[in-house]
């Protein structure tokens, strides 16, 4: 079990959905995917290839927009560090569109806005008034964190959805500028939201039994969704998913050239085979593979065209000189073939070590328990 709390093992209630957030590499994204975790990204934090990932899996996830980065809480309150400009904005929204186009009601995306100012969210929420229109009309969801200030919580919101002329799920920091209880239970009962969002505190945390009770008692129809990051609970010197990762790279692969066994593999799922592909290499090899094997074979065009672009069916022509010998069965081409394939399987097993340790960690998890819905 991730979590040594005996309170925290029954399986969830079937109106709170739970995010794992502060996942953003590509191996994070695909392990809480092997075991049906919904996650959390920040926008800002994503390559190319952790996007792709996302739209491929096509889970439910929650989108912050990386708005916590720009201010840090000191003794005398928040303190802007850096402030995220119009054109920075304009990027996030962009790829939230692409997103929300993907994933459509399994996107739950975090609006614009400025930790602990109502007025300055206001104003980015007109602003970018008319992307967020396009983002919501995917079917998207749009999470707006209620800012203390001047306004009660309630007009606030109010305020906001009048700005956007769009429906906003109510989301309450935990955290930085968080709301406190008195705040929530007031505004809950004044505006009986069909669903509430609780940012930056997890399922785990000693106040969240408390404050479901609390919510069900003043909005007994409002379904609860939340989110908090637990890889920063699992990583580090003697925490389980570090433990487990430096296991798995420690670990010796086995049948290299047959059915190639490691515990990373059997992890993620994954199933490769010398066999069966080293004939095939445009299932595994990179181009730049094949580039250097042409390059040591000494292939000249047309020929490195042909091999490059379709390495497969090469493979299978007659080599010139040699009676009666495919380029297969060319010895150098062949080693050089072999070399590729141990690179390939150490490349795929080193990416993998963290996407098979979450898996193994977050197993006996409670938040596996959770409905597959929309956000």
């Amino acid at each position: 079990m991730l979590f040594d709390l005996s309170a925290f093992r029954s399986p969830l209630p079937g109106d709170v959905q739970v995010f794992a957030s502060g996942v953003n590499r590509e191996s994070e994204i695909r392990g809480f995917a092997h075991v049906a975790i919904p996650i959390g990204v920040s926008v800002n934090r994503l390559n190319q290839t952790a996007i792709d990932a996302l739209i491929q899996l096509g889970q439910p996830v929650m989108v912050d927009s990386g708005a916590f980065s720009e201010v840090a809480v000191t003794p005398t309150g928040l303190r802007t560090k850096v402030t995220i400009t119009e054109p920075e904005w304009r990027r996030r929204l962009k790829l939230y569109l692409h997103l929300a186009s993907a994933l459509r009601e399994k996107a739950l995306l975090v609006v614009p806005d400025k930790v602990g100012d109502q007025q300055k969210t206001l104003a980015r929420l007109t602003t970018h008034r008319r992307d967020l229109t396009a983002i919501a009309a995917t079917g998207a969801r749009l999470l707006l964190p209620l800012q203390i200030g001047e306004k009660s919580h309630e007009e606030f919101f109010k305020a906001a959805q009048n700005v956007t002329g769009l429906p906003l799920i109510p989301a309450m920091p935990m955290r930085k500028a968080a709301t406190t209880p008195e705040a929530l239970f007031h505004f809950l009962e004044a505006a009986k939201p069909p669903q509430v969002h609780l940012l930056g505190i997890g399922i785990e945390n000693h106040r969240s039994e408390g404050l479901i009770r609390a919510i069900r008692h003043f909005c007994p129809e409002t379904s609860i969704s939340m989110d908090s990051n637990r890889l920063r609970a699992v990583v580090g010197k003697d925490r389980p998913l570090t433990r487990l990762e430096s296991e798995l790279r420690s670990t010796p692969t086995e049948h290299m050239f047959g059915a190639v066994e490691s515990p990373v593999f059997t992890g993620n799922g994954e199933t490769w085979d010398y066999t069966d592909l080293i004939a095939s290499p445009s299932l595994w090899a990179s181009p730049e593979q094949l580039m250097a094997i042409a390059d040591i074979i000494d292939l000249v065009d047309p020929v490195l065209e042909t091999f490059v672009s379709s390495p497969d069916e090469f493979l299978q022509t007659p080599c010139p000189g040699f009676e009666d010998l495919v380029w297969i069965e060319h010895p150098l081409l062949a080693y050089e073939l072999d070399r590729a394939w141990q690179q390939f399987i150490e490349r795929r097993i080193r990416f993998g070590v963290r996407s098979a340790a979450i898996a193994s960690v977050f197993q006996g998890s409670r938040l596996r328990s959770q409905k597959q819905r929309a956000a």
